[in-house]
């Protein structure tokens, strides 16, 4: 049985205006996750990243604690269904839509956010975002893609956003495109998620591991 291990992005740029890049805070976390991985002394027979600049800087932040270089695949099967800037017009424009006024406040504008992958995830057609569906028909190719390109006791990194691997989760346990929402907004942060592969079938081994990080380190966004 093989491994793949899923790995979601540090924290980006919430509402700033370059949302595909890590804050800080997202740097340390990826460092972290990488230094918590390596001394389990865990390796990789491959490592895949999502073609989002903030994909690459988690992944290169997480293996600076590897002690040779290791090489990195750009996999577009691994791409977010949208930049979290769309997301935001979306919500905005939504919201001044039915009546209201745009919150000021962080925790107000996150709820309004993540209320618009609901309405996406069920179906809603969004500017800038691929359409669930299609989302979910991409992602379910490339897991059995790579279900028939890896043989026995192979363990694999892939360094990719929240979407996608709540994509992944449903494709494994059958789930509809609805319930990527359910997924998504449960995950932080740089946690880490398991999925085991072996002769065309797939299980979820672990969900949204974030207990390698401080309290002080956990984010949902």
């Amino acid at each position: 049985m093989s491994s793949l291990i899923l790995l979601r992005h540090g924290q980006a740029m919430f509402g700033g205006d370059d949302y595909d890049r890590l804050s800080e805070l997202g740097e340390r976390q990826a460092r972290g996750t990488g230094a918590f991985l390596a001394a389990r002394g865990m390796t990789f027979d491959r490592v895949l990243v999502g073609p989002r600049r903030r994909h690459r800087q988690s992944a290169e932040a997480v293996l600076a604690a590897w002690p040779r270089p290791v090489k990195i695949e750009v996999e577009s099967a691994l791409d977010e269904f949208a930049d979290g800037g769309a997301l935001l017009v979306s919500a905005r424009q939504r919201h001044e839509a039915s009546g209201g006024s745009w919150p000021k406040t962080r925790s107000e504008q996150l709820a309004l956010y993540l209320r618009e992958i609901q309405h996406w995830s069920a179906g809603s057609t969004i500017p800038g975002c691929r359409a669930a569906a299609e989302f979910y028909a991409v992602v379910g190719h490339w897991l059995r893609r790579l279900q028939t390109e890896h043989g026995p006791r192979q363990r694999l990194l892939a360094v990719t956003s929240a979407g996608t691997i709540a994509a992944l989760i449903c494709q494994a346990l059958a789930l509809p495109p609805a319930r990527i929402f359910d997924f998504t907004q449960a995950m932080h942060n740089a946690a880490l998620t398991e999925v085991a592969f072996s002769g065309g079938r797939a299980s979820i081994r672990s969900f949204n591991a974030a207990g390698h990080l401080p309290v002080e380190l956990l984010t949902f966004i």
